[in-house]
């Protein structure tokens, strides 16, 4: 199953990524820097400082 994961600062679609993923992005709109992690079905979405 695959997971689309949006910008938490403005809302921008990023990826589609599969459960057991772990990436690290930079937004292309608002360059804010995120880490997505998948796990179990989970998605976890955290700013990188």
């Amino acid at each position: 199953m695959n997971y689309y994961t949006v910008c938490p600062a403005c809302g921008y679609k990023l990826l589609k990524a599969s459960d057991g993923s772990n990436v690290e992005i930079t937004c292309p709109k608002c360059k804010e820097k995120i880490q997505i992690e998948i796990k179990n079905g989970k998605i976890i979405v955290t700013t990188v400082l």
